[in-house]
């Protein structure tokens, strides 16, 4: 079609596909939750927010005969997701480029712009990643099948549903695809076959494997604590489900610090230490990232995942309800010539606007995202370290 510099509809849904195909991370996260912001203008805003429930956690109890029922209050947490971002990229149209069909006005202009928009996107939803409780930490991270098989180990633990994904940065990409039994066909059938001819990961150990350049390495690497220490019950009022505080006794010297994961004895998934740096020494408690979700013992065995090391997370385990993503649909603005266009919970929108002060016709892609850990039990990262540092 000549000339589509006229049908803003055409361009916008030429763009919205180029946005869906380059987005890695995006299609991993859950849409269903956040539709309310994609069906229709709103005057969404960075800024605004919907609250949402995440699943209670209860203990099973064994009813015997002539006994009685013991009711459990309902344990579930709130969490929220808000508008964080309004990604824009805007560029000058002459007359060159106004008089383009739509294959060459895609290549020269929509699609590097959306691709860059999409690795934007997929960089901001990674940093969610980070709130994971899971963790998986390796001095040989990904080199064997058997370090794989443990971090697949520590991710199920986590309640991971069938579907799971998992992603790695560039660096761990290319550890995997230069071993031999992860690109073996023998090992692996038509999945091996793909990769050793197109570096499409495929299927693994239950596993659905991608990549991204997006994906947050952390410039400075999160040094662990050092501590170790016991659970501390001693009344009816301490490491309930619900709790927002973890309480302990001191066992050896040491710190529990901010961001560190906290693995009990005899509790499936870690708590993760939000705010304050706990010194292990004497009974003392640590305030925690999320409620407590499951029972506590007495006396229980607490150690940090990675206890001592400078860790660098490279991946993360999760499953299509990690997280939740929107894209919420832009006004259509009274004074331009603009469209929409959303598909499978993505939005993008196309302005054309000239300016009499500049003599400069321009046109701008945006859009809105915003995201959340909808249930930080059901991500686990994958980190490494320098053995002996």
């Amino acid at each position: 079609m000549a000339n589509i510099w006229e049908h803003l509809s055409i361009i916008a849904s030429e763009a919205l596909t180029h946005l869906e195909d380059a987005l890695v991370i995006g299609p991993l996260c859950a849409k269903d939750l956040t539709s309310d912001f994609t069906t229709k203008s709103n005057g969404w805003k960075v800024g605004d927010s919907v609250s949402y429930r995440t699943h209670g956690e209860y203990e099973v109890d064994e009813f015997t005969a002539g006994g009685t029922i013991s009711t459990q209050a309902i344990s579930s947490s709130t969490r929220s997701l808000s508008i964080e971002k309004h990604y824009d990229i805007s560029v000058e149209v002459g007359a060159r480029e106004a008089s383009l069909d739509l294959d060459s006005f895609s290549d020269q202009v929509l699609r590097p712009a959306t691709y860059k928009l999409a690795e934007q996107v997929d960089t901001y939803l990674g940093t969610k990643l980070l709130e994971a409780h899971g963790l998986y930490v390796s001095s040989a991270l990904y080199e064997t099948a058997s370090d794989i098989a443990l971090a697949r180990k520590a991710a199920i633990l986590q309640q991971l549903a069938q579907n799971r994904y998992s992603l790695v940065d560039l660096d761990l990409e290319a550890t995997l695809l230069g071993q031999t039994w992860f690109n073996q066909s023998q090992t692996r059938g038509g999945d091996g076959d793909r990769t050793l001819r197109n570096a499409e990961m495929g299927r693994v150990m239950g596993m659905d494997w991608y990549s991204s350049i997006a994906y947050p390495t952390p410039s400075t690497a999160h040094t662990c604590g050092t501590g170790t220490a016991v659970t501390n019950n001693d009344t009816a009022t301490k490491n309930l489900i619900g709790d927002t505080t973890l309480v302990f006794d001191g066992g050896n010297a040491g710190n529990f610090e901010v961001g560190d994961r906290l693995k009990i004895a005899g509790v499936r998934r870690p708590l993760l230490v939000k705010t304050q740096s706990a010194t292990v020494s004497g009974q003392t408690e640590v305030e925690l990232a999320d409620p407590i979700t499951e029972i506590i013992p007495d006396n229980a065995a607490i150690t940090v995942i990675g206890s001592g090391e400078d860790i660098t997370y490279h991946g993360a385990i999760m499953d299509s309800r990690s997280i939740g993503v929107a894209f919420p649909m832009l006004d259509i603005p009274d004074d331009c010539v603009a469209a929409t266009a959303s598909n499978n919970g993505v939005s993008i929108r196309v302005v054309k606007s000239y300016a009499i002060s500049t003599k400069v016709t321009t046109l701008s892609l945006d859009l809105l995202v915003g995201a959340f850990v909808i249930d930080p039990r059901r991500v686990t990262l994958v980190a490494d370290y320098v053995a002996g540092s």
